[in-house]
């Protein structure tokens, strides 16, 4: 398939996305559910003016209102850390420095007096863009009751709020980093175990009410920006996993990985067409199915 600068839709093994399609398609709506990362998968990677939009950390880490030393040092750490999360490195050695980002991103946010006052307006003002057609995959999925969850390496708070200033909030179940907050409003702390890039599974949702209908469940589409993010099914009981993956930049480089990791690559940070397609022929054939 040749890379242009439109999406372009990239299969890496023809017969097992057509294996896995067919067994969806036949299972139908009753055994869907859609797991999905947030930040770049749901949300666009680079704005029109070329800018890469915001991430629900960089929501906070850009934020004026926790001063210039606080968006200083969590810059440092970005450029520190993301060339290693986005390296080659084995798995085991990269861990330690995403466990280490994460831990002194939120500590600065502790220490720098991050207040539960500043999270709308911090949301409100922030850099992200859901890409064009997930509003319509996310009413799709609830008008016809597939289960769709949210698991992000982000900042739950930042999510939920943005999801509810844009009237979303009903349609997806969010598995993130949530903050706690003092009776002051300061923030403490994060609450329950760290998730990081490397180990967003589906072990957060065990204790969850939805850990019932996830288990019901046996078929999954899995939404993913990172090669790592096709681990989110991991613990699932699910017979079959379609992993799509949105290879926002650096193709070239990254596109055999991605051939090998997803089922399919949606290259050029563009819309969900693709998927929105698919799950509509999942719920069609449910209808023939029932007629």
């Amino acid at each position: 398939v040749e890379i242009g600068g439109n999406m372009e839709v990239v299969v890496g093994n023809e017969v097992e996305f057509e294996e896995k399609v067919k067994a969806l398609r036949e299972g139908g709506k009753d055994q869907l559910q859609i797991v999905a990362d947030f930040d770049y998968t749901m949300t666009v990677f680079r704005l029109s003016n070329g800018n890469r939009s915001d991430s629900s950390h960089a929501a906070i880490a850009k934020y004026p209102k926790l001063g210039k030393t606080f968006n200083e040092k969590t810059e440092a750490l970005f450029q520190k850390y993301y060339p290693i999360e986005i390296s080659d490195i084995p798995n085991e050695e990269k861990e330690k420095h995403m466990i280490a980002w994460w831990t002194q991103s939120h500590e600065l946010m502790v220490t720098h007096k991050l207040n539960t006052l500043f999270m709308e307006e911090l949301t409100k003002d922030a850099k992200i863009l859901l890409r064009e057609g997930i509003v319509d995959l996310l009413r799709m999925a609830h008008e016809h009751d597939i289960p769709f969850h949210i698991f992000s390496a982000g900042v739950y708070d930042v999510i939920h709020i943005y999801l509810r200033q844009n009237n979303l909030e009903q349609y997806a179940h969010v598995v993130s980093n949530m903050m706690d907050f003092d009776e002051n409003g300061h923030l403490v702390g994060f609450k329950g175990e760290l998730i990081h890039t490397l180990n967003k599974n589906s072990k957060a949702l065990r204790n969850s009410p939805r850990w019932s209908e996830v288990q019901s469940r046996k078929h999954v589409i899995l939404l993913g920006d990172n090669a790592s993010d096709v681990h989110m099914a991991d613990g699932l009981p699910a017979e079959i996993v379609l992993n799509i993956g949105f290879l926002n930049d650096r193709v070239e480089e990254r596109i055999e990985e991605y051939k090998k990791r997803y089922d399919v690559v949606l290259v050029g940070d563009k819309d969900t067409s693709f998927v929105n397609e698919l799950v509509q022929s999942f719920i069609e054939n449910s209808k023939t199915n029932s007629n």
